[in-house]
């Protein structure tokens, strides 16, 4: 028997089965929520720095032996690294992003003068009254020829897909990396990034990326408080639109009602929403027709998918109709992005003969094909 996988939108299924089978919402067999902690340490062999590497692992990390994981980088690794694994879990639980290979990158050492390392790192440029400012560069590097390089040695990472996060210096230095050092990483999310710097130097590097480039290959979020330094972020929102780059996803929003710091959980997870959202293709309708049919729930209760609109749709759901299905690739589907699976099954025929959902991860569910 073959599958095809299909993934989609977690809130259908769990209505579905938590209302018809009875599953309840808070499962007693769901395990609490863990924060990795593994920590590995490098010692920078360009900038002589002790680097600490905060490690969190995909929950099926030691079951999908042959599987490769698309890696987040998480810049001031002793502040959010905690933040952001609880984030990744709450909403990847929901399957709104893919499991993902967690680094927060911190400084080892006896203790470490946590902002005279962050400020070395990452600005751009050396500031008197900035106490060890001006390696970005440098940094970067580090990045390049040995923090990711000794990421991608040591777990099973997906090359193509890199992900780079920081806030306040963390934002500036993500910021720099985009229009400086774009090949190194897929996504940006850039929260509350210090715009000030150096007589508003990020919008100088962002200028000259566009003068000299029509094509931005990548994702960025870049999110503030609307507490924070307001004009400054939507002035940089506004100019980088109006480069129109081509291949270039870019979003921006404020946090209403936080400031500097408080606006990076928020900022955090609609960035890796942002980061991961599925895109959609078309096929032929007449691909499409396999799937379609009624599939029993329980005793005389069943679903409908049918085609509408060119895509395939859940025919009915307590009152809603047409709930579409995007097509990902050929043979995998999604309802509104979701990465929670759903499979059509098929006999040694290649007929479809059942349908099966997860809801959650504790939960697996198959309904019959009944015509």
């Amino acid at each position: 028997m073959s599958q095809i996988k299909i993934t989609h939108l977690a809130v259908l299924p769990v209505l579905i089965f938590m209302s018809i089978f009875g599953i309840a919402q808070d499962n007693p067999q769901k395990k609490g929520i863990t924060i990795g902690h593994i920590i590995k340490t490098l010692d920078s062999e360009i900038n002589s720095k002790n680097y600490k590497l905060y490690v969190n692992l995909p929950g099926n990390y030691d079951k999908n032996k042959d599987k490769t994981y698309p890696v987040l980088y998480v810049l001031d690794g002793q502040w959010d690294f905690a933040n952001v694994v609880t984030t990744y879990n709450n909403i990847q639980y929901d399957g709104s992003i893919p499991e993902l290979l967690i680094i927060g990158i911190s400084y080892g050492g006896e203790n470490p003068d946590y902002m005279s390392l962050r400020a070395n790192d990452m600005t751009p440029t050396v500031l008197p009254h900035i106490k060890n400012s001006g390696d970005a560069k440098i940094f970067t590097e580090v990045l390049r020829k040995e923090i990711i390089p000794f990421i991608d040695k040591e777990y099973r990472t997906s090359k193509e897909n890199r992900t780079l996060m920081g806030n306040s210096f963390g934002g500036l230095f993500t910021h720099y990396t985009l229009f400086n050092a774009n090949d190194l990483f897929s996504n940006y999310i850039i929260c509350n990034p210090s715009l000030w710097y150096d007589n508003e130097l990020a919008f100088t590097y962002e200028k000259e990326f566009a003068n000299n480039n029509t094509d931005l290959r990548a994702n960025a979020f870049f999110v503030w408080g609307s507490l924070d330094d307001v004009k400054r972020h939507e002035k940089m929102a506004k100019q980088i639109e109006s480069h129109q780059y081509n291949l270039f996803d870019f979003k921006s929003n404020a946090e209403e009602g936080y400031g500097h710091t408080g606006a990076k959980s928020g900022g955090y997870a609609d960035g890796l929403l942002h980061s991961f959202k599925r895109k959609n293709i078309n096929i032929p309708e007449k691909e499409l027709q396999k799937y379609t049919g009624n599939y029993e729930m329980g005793p005389r209760q069943e679903i409908s998918i049918i085609i509408h609109d060119g895509h395939l749709a859940v025919k009915e759901f307590n009152g809603v109709t047409n709930i579409p299905i995007y097509t990902i690739s050929k043979d995998e589907f999604s309802l509104q992005g979701s990465y929670n699976t759903f499979e059509f099954n098929k006999d040694e025929n290649e007929k479809v003969i059942s349908l099966t959902v997860q809801p959650n991860k504790e939960n697996t569910i198959t309904l019959k094909k009944t015509k």
